[in-house]
């Protein structure tokens, strides 16, 4: 039952990376408005937003898990958060690829330029120790240090939802919306928190 459930997870996790694919293989075939008038644009949009979707699933696992009394969800946590990397690094690829146009001596000027795109490397330098050190193996190797390690996803949470929001030109209902998601969960998370560590909180 948890291969089945891993299988499908898998599977549902890499049809955006399908779809996308197959509409930039249609665009050079000749499809030039299958992704709108800034196809290049539209790439890096749907990559970004499907690693802040699944950072938002990986972050709700917990706070689920705790509500539904559902333990098995724990063990498909890892799998999203792996998705987040992999669609983060995609939403990367594509800004570098179709914006920057390969020309990174030019980064530089973007970051002054658009102070958005320092947020959204930081989180993803964050993202990357993560998914090296998601295995079990590297659990055990880091012990309790693992877990203080792990607790980066909450920083580079707020920074992928600050980057969104400092994008903001017209339509500000779905950066807040994220924003506000990121918040909530992370609200959870500190009551989660408190209630394990009366103690602390007293303290605090």
């Amino acid at each position: 039952m948890i291969r089945l459930r891993r299988v499908a997870l898998f599977l549902l996790g890499m049809t955006p990376f399908i779809y996308i694919t197959q509409a930039i293989i249609r665009l050079q075939s000749g499809e030039w408005e299958i992704l709108g008038p800034e196809p290049g644009k539209a790439v890096v949009w749907h990559t970004g937003i499907w690693a802040f979707n699944f950072l938002l699933l990986t972050l709700a696992v917990t706070p689920l898990r705790r509500l539904s009394k559902q333990s098995w969800l724990i063990q498909h946590r890892r799998m999203l958060g792996l998705f987040t990397f992999f669609y983060a690094s995609l939403h990367l690829l594509a800004y570098v690829a179709f914006l920057l146009e390969w020309q990174l001596n030019e980064l530089g000027a973007e970051v002054v330029k658009r102070p958005y795109l320092l947020l959204g490397l930081s989180a993803w330098l964050l993202l990357l120790p993560l998914a090296v050190t998601s295995t079990r193996r590297w659990q055990r190797r880091l012990k309790h240090t693992w877990k203080n390690l792990h607790k980066l996803v909450y920083v580079l949470a707020v920074l992928a939802a600050i980057h969104y929001l400092m994008q903001i030109r017209s339509s500000w209902f779905e950066p807040v919306l994220y924003a506000v998601l990121v918040l909530f969960l992370l609200l959870l998370r500190l009551q989660k928190s408190t209630a394990t560590n009366p103690a602390s909180a007293q303290n605090s």
